[in-house]
This record gives structure tokens, C-alpha cells and sequence, in this order.
């Protein structure tokens, strides 16, 4: 630890510039996750956030909600059916939603349920609809203008609405969700809550899947993360393979004083374990000052940008550049392990 320490203290220049580079990288991992993590949110948070454990849907739709087509009775029927504790008809419509006495037009996504059921997410301003002509709004209409108490009206509907309440987070397709009753539509899922197997007779007459599955199936949501989690691997590969060089450069120049080291009886260990000390600290203090930087930035990026800094998602990307930090080390650690004390010090005269 001490002669870690002391060699960072004494080539300060040295080692700032690698922490530069560190914290660059770093900082552009942890933007282009959040906003991975934001576009995810902006485009199904309404389904991450459903309160179901299952969503049956109609065969052969490919997974996507919006094909899928139920009959109402489907309800019932996967009620009675073993395994099955609740369930809850789910509509999609994409829509326009506009206040009544203006000009102003929003795209909304309209998702129809019982407004008393599971589904329904909590209210955080207002109150739940206490009748069919009564909706909740995903509180993103706000900035559109939409107030509680408003009266609004959606293109393919011919009755007027009034906004009871606003809820968060609820998107689908990068638009707001409107929750209202949509009951006589043909219904595109049930949504299930389970207390065990579900009877394989009455599932095989649909698909049932899962929440990730469902995501899968929404239209260019596998496209958006897939591309985005390709950039942030090679930004991983990246940051190993300037690490490994840059240590293994460092490490060259100093072959002398390192055979000087072993000459003076200092163990191969001791050594490695100072090296490993030296890329430790400098990427913690590096990916510190990157999660301080990326909370900077997310506080002037445009409200509206897509953008999302979790804790977890902070911890799992800083403990993964940790790991790929010291991995890209291993290449100047064995130059370590196979210096030989007297070409070393021969070399250095």
C-alpha cells in the first residue's frame, strides 16, 4: 500500500492523465445507460409496472399486445381456471387526446381496465375514477396543459372525458397512458396473478408470458436496448483494452526500479499486490468523480429526454468498470512476475 501510494504521488502527472481517460470513458457508460434505462422506461414502463404476473394473450400474435385479440368472456373463463387467483382485461389503443376549447393535441396511449381492479396504478394527485366517464392520466400530460378537473376527448371516441387523477411513470410506445373503462371492446390480454401452475389445458388455447416477454414483443423496444447495451459492452471492451495499455507502458518503464525491488529481496507478491492497490484506487476515485459528472449533466439535460440514473443500475456499471479495470492490468502484472533482477538493473545503466 505504501509504495502504491508514494508512486502515485510522485508521477501525479502520469496518473491523471490515465484517471482523465478513466473518467471519460466512464462517464460516457454511465449516460448511455441511462439513457438505455430511459428509453426502456419511456417505452413500457406502463408494462414493467403492471401489477399482473402473467399476461395471456391470443396465439400466434408474436407477442405483441396491440395484435392480440380476446374475446370479453376470455375473463371469466381464466378466473375459474386452476391456478388463476386474479385477472384483469387489459385494452391498448393508440390515440390523440385533446382538451375540450383548445387546439392542442397529445399522443396518448389509452389502456382500458377495470378502473377498480389490480392494474390500476396509484394515484398521486387526484383521486380514481368513480365513473366510467372519469379517467387517470400519466401526470407527463402536464406539460400539454391537462390539469385535473380538465374534459377531454380522444379521436375514435365520440363521448368526452374528465381527468380524475394523475399517475407516474405509466408509458407505452414513448407516450403517456390514459387509464380509463373501455368495457364492450374487444380486449387485447388478461392480465393474471397466480398461486401456482396454471392448467396446461386451458393455456394451451393461448400464450401466456411473462412481463420480459411481453416487452420483447413491443415494436422496436428489443432494437432500441439491444443497440444501446452493444455500445455500452464495447465502451467495456475499450476501457480494458487503454487500461492494458497504458499500465503495461508504465510498467515497461519501470523494469529498472522493479529489478532494483527484487534485487533488494522484495517479494513477486508484494510488488503485485502494490500495482493492484495503484489501479484499484485510481478507478475508484475515477468512477467517483464520473457518477458526480453524470449526475451534473442529468441536471441539465432537457426534462423530456429519456434519461434514467437508478442506484442499481450506478452499482452494477461501477462494479463492472472495477472489475474491467483491474482485468486489463493482468497483461502489465505478469511483465511483473518475469522481470529478472539483473538484465533489469544491466538494462538500467
Amino acid at each position: 500500500m505504501f509504495l502504491a501510494i508514494r508512486e502515485l504521488l510522485h508521477a501525479k502527472l502520469r496518473y491523471s492523465l490515465i484517471g482523465l481517460i478513466m473518467i471519460l470513458i466512464a462517464v460516457l457508460i454511465f449516460i448511455i445507460s441511462g439513457l438505455a434505462k430511459g428509453l426502456s422506461a419511456d417505452n413500457a414502463s406502463a408494462i414493467q409496472h403492471l401489477n399482473a404476473d402473467n399476461l395471456m394473450i391470443e396465439s400466434g400474435v408474436e407477442q405483441e399486445l396491440t395484435k392480440s385479440f380476446l374475446p370479453e368472456s376470455t375473463v371469466e373463463e381464466a378466473a375459474q381456471t386452476k391456478g388463476v387467483k386474479d385477472t384483469s382485461p387489459l385494452v391498448i389503443r393508440m390515440s390523440s387526446a385533446s382538451v375540450e376549447g383548445t387546439d392542442q393535441n397529445s399522443d396518448v396511449a389509452l389502456f382500458g381496465t377495470d378502473l377498480q381492479g389490480t392494474l390500476v396504478p396509484d394515484v398521486i394527485q387526484g383521486e380514481r375514477p368513480a365513473n366510467p366517464d372519469e379517467v387517470m392520466a400519466d401526470d407527463s400530460l402536464k406539460k400539454d396543459g391537462i390539469e385535473v378537473g380538465d374534459t377531454i376527448t380522444f379521436s375514435g371516441h365520440d363521448a368526452a372525458y374528465t381527468v380524475s387523477g394523475f399517475v407516474e411513470n405509466q408509458r407505452f410506445s414513448h407516450a403517456p397512458v390514459i387509464y380509463m373503462d373501455m368495457a364492450g371492446d374487444k380486449i387485447n390480454a388478461v392480465a393474471i396473478q397466480t398461486d401456482g401452475e396454471i392448467d396446461d389445458n386451458f393455456a394451451g388455447h393461448f400464450d401466456v408470458l411473462s412481463k420480459s416477454d411481453v416487452l420483447q414483443g413491443i415494436p422496436s423496444y428489443s432494437q432500441e436496448q439491444a443497440s444501446l447495451n452493444m455500445m455500452i459492452v464495447f465502451l467495456f471492451v475499450i476501457a480494458a483494452f487503454v487500461l492494458a495499455v497504458f499500465f503495461y507502458v508504465i510498467t515497461m518503464q519501470k523494469t529498472s526500479q522493479l529489478g532494483v525491488l527484487r534485487a533488494l529481496g522484495s517479494q513477486t507478491a508484494y510488488i503485485i499486490s502494490s500495482l493492484l492497490v495503484q489501479v484499484i484506487l485510481i478507478s475508484i476515485v475515477c468512477i467517483a468523480i464520473a457518477i458526480g459528472v453524470t449526475y451534473g449533466i442529468n441536471l441539465v439535460l432537457p426534462e423530456d429526454m429519456p434519461f434514467v440514473m437508478s442506484t442499481g443500475n450506478m452499482i452494477q456499471a461501477s462494479a463492472l468498470l472495477l472489475a474491467v479495470s483491474v482485468i486489463g492490468s493482468l497483461v502489465s502484472l505478469y511483465q511483473v512476475v518475469k522481470v529478472d533482477p539483473v538484465e533489469a538493473i544491466e538494462g538500467g545503466d
